[in-house]
């Protein structure tokens, strides 16, 4: 078994990976999507403990936890609190299911209508369909050519014997990689990792000996009509993924498609043949494939795209590369070493997928290769990798919009459900005994872990009105980071606004009365820096990277765009171009229909110049065809400005410097807008069920409960309890135990909540998809659930845990530096401080299981609901 460990003291918090070296390759054949069933299989339970309690003891550990197959590796992945007993715990839980899993076929029947519905819903993913049917064409449907989740048809056919071979070929510790990164102690991370793994024994059987079937490499083109989208790719087969020749196509991906530098965005973008253009390298242990490709939009050619195409791969082998091409390629990527290295999600996440090449120092590897790469071996490895290779060619069709109300009604309760309102009902959880003894984050030690954050952070204010905070971490290996808001106008003066103040956010990053588009990103690369700017309704948001020594000069930059931006002929016709081709790009994802059929049914009652509204991609189009350069222009001098904003940062800075900087830049820049907050309030909606026709292949639930309640509400720690018990945790929530586990009705339900901060607009939110013909039966249960924790409450063991994982997940978001800066921003413009966070923890700490109950009761008000679903072809 191998182990990588990567300990660091500052963080806070632990990452791990456990690899099995096999995935979707070693399915038998006529059997495919067999290792996918088993990794869903391997949370059934053990010879030390059952499915519910395996699963009941990573939640009470406040352990996050995800599985994914491909097809070279299964990986089963964890995050968690710098916690020894945590920590210890996990690997004591991966050692039992390595060596001792228990599952049985009614386990099997569940959990293959399970698959049977996520395989549907990964159909609905146009693009990645796309990716895999051209996977198929190039290798016949075997290999990389079958689906990793495999067919229904043949998972049907999949017996209790096969899943137990399975795991007895494959699941040992010769077969595993094990990679540990974050907040541990390398000596105990290694005698806990011993005293769990040492005694599994070796796997006798070839582990390693899956033979690779090239792909066919003859002339082929496929047809794919699904989606909203129109794609022309060509895809070119790959040497296995440590081939150094795929150093290449690292470089290549950008040079192609980079914008604004890319030589397709240049030859197919910019003259609007094209809406846009990519290029996605698939590695693979023994192959893999690229994908080059441009999406059209209305009037574009097929013909014209791949005559390009053609031509520019032709173009990079004949003719040499220039050295400046390549060093701008370089630049870019050489800050992408640190950035791993100084962060444990993301090296846990590169350590485990090169592991599965095998190769785990491969993407270090690949990082010092491109950096040494020469023009002439660039074009060399391209002449190599494209020499005699056959691309198969695949058309992406999009169908037209599928949109149609089949049902709209009002649900009437049902007559039984007042005659047992008395009872008290223990949601499931009634004789459910812990795992473990319930072990209560300390509130009082968390509290004091929040003034100590409080009191590192120094706030104030610009001349102008701007607040700020500044957040200095003498000791950070990490960039420098910031999120910097400007706020204008108000719901009277920003009406029909929506698309040109879109337009204006978009263009303003491609170019400055100083600089080109091309120069700007340049400075920003060479700077080893990064940000990106979003339009917001009413607002702009700005999130930035910088390292220590150069964040003087990043903000210079981001003022710079800001404040003068270009706004050229050029640059507004193209972005307006793509624009308006997004906007008729017909919605086809079920998700998409039914959140805009959500939207559609809450906002009528706005008008449509109302900011406050979504608009219908018909309704923007028509504001955004009225939109012209004097508009934007006009706009920009009108709102821009930044008294009314807020700007955060946090890293290893000097926060006097920073504040003289933040002076000089923003300071004195007014807008001439008056301004007032976009608040949405609550607004009384009938229930309503209403059913719309899709054209996917599986369907769509949304079901909401809308109240009047904000984060100043003395009920908001028991509303966020109801809401995580309800469904939160997509395996052991209430609705996913019923919807998922025991009807198998969703393959994904689960609930979140809003609750704001202005306003009072606030809803919790319960969706999921499901399988033909089972929309009504899913809406159904999902209200008889929604009406159960109502009228009978939950139980002190829900409560307890609830609280426990609460907090334990409030911690964990205090231990990411990146989340406590979007806490600061967030505090900025609400007026608040970390003060917040205590007075919050202190009320979930307070909750009783009596006052919860009521909450559910007042609010959670079933015969009230909004309920839409998109019901597939």
């Amino acid at each position: 078994m191998s182990i990588l460990l990567a300990p660091d003291s500052d963080q806070k918090v632990i990452h791990a990976d456990l690899v099995y070296l096999t995935g979707s390759l070693a399915d038998p054949e006529g059997a495919s999507g067999t290792a996918h069933f088993l990794e869903h299989m391997m949370y059934k339970g053990t010879t030390q403990r059952t499915g519910p309690q395996l699963l009941a003891g990573l939640q009470e550990q406040g352990i996050q936890f995800n599985a994914t197959t491909s097809f070279d590796r299964t990986r089963y992945s964890a995050r968690l609190n710098a916690d020894y007993r945590k920590l210890d715990f996990l690997l004591e839980l991966e050692a039992e299911r390595m060596s001792a899993p228990v599952f049985s076929e009614s386990d099997m029947n569940v959990e293959v209508e399970v698959i049977r519905q996520e395989i549907a819903k990964a159909k609905n993913d146009a693009v990645a369909m796309f990716s895999q049917q051209l996977l198929a064409e190039a290798w016949s449907g075997k290999g990389y050519g079958r689906s990793v989740l495999g067919s229904y048809d043949e998972l049907q056919s999949v017996k209790l014997q096969d899943l137990r071979q399975f795991h007895t070929n494959y699941y040992h510790p010769n077969n595993a990689v094990l990679v540990l990164t974050g907040g541990f102690d390398l000596d105990q991370a290694l005698s806990s990792v011993h005293d769990r793994f040492a005694k599994i024994k070796p796997s006798a059987h070839a582990i390693h000996s899956i033979k690779y079937i090239p792909s066919k490499n003859t002339e082929s083109t496929i047809h794919v009509q699904q989606g909203g989208l129109n794609i022309l790719a060509l895809s070119y087969e790959l040497p296995p993924s440590q081939d150094e020749r795929n150093t290449a196509l690292v470089a290549l991906a950008e040079m192609l498609a980079g914008e604004p530098h890319g030589r397709l965005y240049q030859s197919l973008v910019v003259p609007g043949k094209a809406q846009s253009v990519f290029v996605i390298p698939q590695f693979f242990r023994q192959g893999g494939q690229v994908i080059i490709g441009a999406v059209l939009g209305q009037g574009q050619s097929p013909q014209v795209i791949q005559q390009e195409l053609i031509a520019q791969i032709e173009r990079l082998r004949e003719q040499p590369i220039p050295m400046e091409e390549l060093a701008r390629i370089q630049t870019m990527r050489r800050p992408l070493k640190n950035l791993i290295l100084n962060d444990a999600a993301s090296l846990s996440d590169v350590l485990s997928e090169a592991a599965a090449q095998g190769n785990w120092l491969l993407n270090f590897q690949r990082h010092d290769q491109v950096e040494k790469l020469t023009p002439v071996q660039l074009q060399v490895h391209v002449e190599t990798l494209l020499a005699d290779k056959k691309p198969v060619v695949g058309y992406l069709l999009a169908l037209q919009e599928v949109n149609s109300v089949s049902d709209n009604t009002k649900e009437p309760l049902s007559s039984d459900r007042s005659a047992t309102s008395t009872k008290r009902y223990l949601g499931g959880a009634a004789g459910e005994k812990a795992a473990i003894e319930l072990d209560m984050p300390d509130v009082e030690e968390f509290n004091a872990y929040i003034r100590t954050i409080e009191s590192s952070i120094l706030r104030d204010n610009l001349s102008n009105g701007m607040k700020v905070a500044l957040r200095p971490l003498p000791d950070s290996k990490d960039l420098i980071r910031g999120h910097l808001n400007l706020r204008f106008g108000n719901p009277d003066t920003l009406k029909g606004t929506q698309a040109v103040s879109d337009l204006v956010g978009t263009l303003l990053i491609r170019g400055t009365h100083k600089r080109s588009y091309q120069e700007l990103i340049d400075r920003v690369n060479q700077l080893g820096a990064g940000f990106h700017v979003m339009p917001k309704r009413g607002m702009l948001s700005v999130r930035f990277a910088s390292p220590s020594g150069k964040v003087t000069e990043v903000l210079g930059l981001i003022a710079e765009v800001l404040k003068v931006p270009a706004f050229t002929e050029r640059e507004f016709d193209l972005v307006k171009r793509q624009q308006m081709q997004a906007l008729m790009t017909p919605v086809t994802q079920p998700v998409d229909i039914v959140n805009r059929a959500l939207r559609r049914y809450t906002e009528q009652h706005y008008s449509q110049q109302d900011v406050r509204r979504h608009l219908e991609p018909k309704e923007m189009l028509q504001q955004l065809e009225k939109v012209t350069r004097e508009t934007v222009q006009q706009f920009h001098r009108d709102y821009y400005g930044a008294q009314h904003g807020e700007v955060a940062i946090s890293g290893n800075f000097d926060s006097e410097q920073i504040k003289e900087a933040l002076e000089v830049l923003f300071g004195n820049w007014m807008s001439r807008s008056t301004y007032e907050p976009i608040v949405i309030m609550h607004n009384n909606h009938m229930p309503i069920r209403q059913s719309l026709k899709s054209s996917s292949n599986s369907g769509y639930y949304n079901g909401r409960i809308y109240f009047a309640a904000n984060s100043k509400s003395v009920e908001g720690a028991e509303l966020f309890i109801i809401e995580h018990v309800l469904g939160r945790h997509p395996l052991t929530s209430r609705v996913s135990r019923r919807l998922r586990e025991q009807e198998q009705l969703s393959y994904d339900i689960r609930s979140s909540i809003r609750v704001p901060t202005q306003g009072d607009y606030a809803f919790v939110s319960i969706r999921g998809d499901f399988s033909a013909g089972q929309g009504m039966r899913l809406a159904d249960a999902v209200k008889e659930e929604v009406a159960r924790i109502a009228d009978f409450g939950i139980s002190q063991y829900e409560l307890d845990l609830a609280k426990s994982t609460i907090l334990d997940s409030r911690r964990q978001t205090l231990n990411n530096e990146i989340k406590v800066l979007d806490l600061l921003s967030k505090q900025l413009a609400e007026g608040t401080t970390m003060e917040s966070w205590i007075d919050r923890n202190n009320e979930y700490a307070g909750v009783t299981l009596d006052g919860v109950n009521e909450v559910a009761s007042r609010y959670f008000k079933v015969d009230e609901m909004v309920e839409i679903l998109a019901v597939p072809k």
